[in-house]
């Protein structure tokens, strides 16, 4: 039977009432070799390609014999040939109309064979193929009903106890071939294939990275509330969106006519900031090559050449801007200002056009228990602090583990809620070929781009061999925690050593850096740290 338990919402139906008690007679009248489908709804189409659809109340099939299509009605039975319509009437004496129970039957007989037909398994054999009506209140009609409608096509009330008799009577007479074990299996294709509709990981991901979108300029207002203040610093934990905003507070003001510079310390983050003021005249720097830059232009000598940042790069702006105070900056707006140390406040001071009062806007991560309290540092250089409250870049899932490392102004995360955060417990030794194994299942089964995964670590040869082994995954980033400050990607994988519990700035950066999806590989030791359990 199929199925092979009634729902109870099936049962309960009094609409189906007359349906259910077939289902329960054929069941017993019927031994192991028949197969029964109960309320096969199909789809067909008519010769112009219009879409026709019915449904078999029943489809009875056997190896031997063929197959019947039925069709139930209760109540009692009444046809008017002046307006060709059928009626059933209840027990409380209602007419109800409906369609022709033969016409059902013998549609459903045909539109069904089409789709075996099509079936892998169909035997390509001429089979026996019936139909049939089932009344389960109505008496039994004295002859037949019509030249389409013999009297053996009808199964009522008095014979329901013995329907197994009148479904192998129907299935008798003629030469036709039988179904086979082969007919029957395309019966269970067409009739009762298992559906599994799998849904890639990367559907789920792009559903909560569109939210995240969604939400991310909401945090805009700020600008509307400290467009009056010079000196201002927009301070939030990881995934408030400081980055965001400092890029559009830069594109403002350069648009206004200022000359603008957005600063970081980070290299990468730099680019990445290039990337977002393209078509703006914002300039970007990480600030160790805006003070050679700046040394260099002055004509100054000894102004390093690695782009490292030291006190003594930093002592070279003041020189230089005296010899040169045409390269002082209108504006300037600072990522990530939560690195910057006392010496580069005064240097950044001093590339203002009016040192002190010119527009200095800051956006600081507030974890004090990685960067201490950052607004006394801000506050020295009559920079007005204030909070963003609402991460609306990561997931809640994940915002909860990175959470686990920050400390200060509490943040809500207003984001979906997203996948869970994987935790993945593999050895050292074996980290490796694991983050490779699930780079690949990503990629491949989950349909995730590889330009939206990072692989994060602290370990500088193990990032080595894993940019090495990632190479054919065009546009995958691996890359060490600390270079990826300030950026995010959709999916981070954190192939976590033992290295990154000595550096609890690492293991915060590390894990708030995705924005919807977050596995995190390693020893099971390190993993408990991680996950605070």
């Amino acid at each position: 039977m199929w199925p092979s338990v009634l729902p109870k919402q099936t049962r309960d139906d009094i609409h189906r009432e007359a349906e259910v008690r077939v289902y329960d007679l054929l069941a017993r009248e019927l031994g192991p070799e028949w197969t029964i489908f109960y309320s096969r709804p199909w789809l067909g189409l008519t010769s112009s390609g219009g879409e026709i659809d019915g449904e078999a109340d029943f489809v009875v099939v056997h190896p031997v014999r063929g197959y019947l299509t039925i069709e139930v009605k209760g109540g009692a039975i009444s046809y008017d040939p002046e307006k060709d319509q059928w009626r059933t009437r209840d027990r409380h004496k209602i007419f109800h109309n409906i369609k022709d129970p033969v016409f059902q039957a013998r549609t459903c007989k045909y539109e069904l064979l089409k789709k075996v037909k099509a079936a892998p398994s169909w035997p390509g054999r001429f089979v026996r193929k019936r139909h049939g009506v089932v009344f389960t209140d109505a008496m039994e009609p004295p002859s037949d009903l019509g030249p389409d409608r013999p009297r053996e096509l009808f199964c009522c009330r008095a014979q329901l106890a013995d329907i197994g008799s009148w479904v192998r009577q129907r299935l008798s007479g003629g030469d036709e071939d039988p179904l086979g074990p082969a007919g029957v299996e395309a019966f269970h294709e067409v009739l009762a294939s298992r559906i599994e509709l799998t849904v890639p990981l990367a559907h789920y991901l792009d559903d909560d990275e569109q939210t995240i979108i969604t939400l991310t300029p909401q945090q805009f207002h700020v600008f509307n509330s400290v467009a009056h203040l010079p000196r201002v610093a927009a301070g939030g934990g990881a995934g408030t969106g400081k980055t965001i905003l400092a890029t559009e507070d830069a594109v403002r003001l350069a648009a206004a006519g200022m000359r603008t510079a957005l600063i970081c310390l980070s290299a990468q983050l730099a680019d990445h900031l290039r990337q977002r003021v393209k078509g703006h005249a914002v300039e970007v720097w990480n600030f160790g090559d805006l003070c050679m830059h700046i040394a260099e232009e002055a004509g100054i000598a000894g102004g390093g050449a690695d782009g490292g940042m030291t006190d003594g790069l930093a002592d070279h702006v003041s020189r230089a801007i005296a010899i040169r105070p045409d390269l002082k900056f209108d504006a300037i707006v600072v990522d990530e200002a939560q690195d910057f140390r006392s010496p580069w406040w005064v240097a950044l001071d001093e590339l203002l056009v009016k040192p002190g009062t010119s527009l200095l806007h800051a956006f600081y991560d507030t974890n004090q228990s990685v960067y201490g309290d950052v607004t006394g540092e801000l506050a020295s250089f009559s920079i007005i602090p204030i909070r963003l409250t609402r991460n609306l870049r990561n997931t809640q899932n994940i915002h909860t583990t990175a959470s686990r490392f920050y400390r200060g102004s509490e943040i809500t995360a207003d984001g979906p809620e997203g996948t869970e955060v994987e935790w993945v417990q593999c050895t050292t030794g074996a980290l490796e070929t694991k983050v490779i194994e699930i780079v690949r299942n990503l990629t491949e089964a989950e349909l995730v781009f590889p330009e939206n995964i990072v692989v994060l670590a602290v370990d500088g040869p193990l990032i080595e061999r894993l940019r090495k082994r990632t190479a054919a995954f065009d546009g995958l980033t691996v890359e060490h925690v600390r270079e990826f400050k300030g950026l995010e990607r959709q999916v981070v994988i954190l192939a976590a050593t033992k290295d990154i519990a000595d550096f609890p700035e690492l293991a915060y950066v590390a894990l708030s850096r995705a924005r919807v999806h977050l596995t995190v590989l390693g020893d099971p030791e390190i993993l408990k740290w991680l996950e605070g359990v």
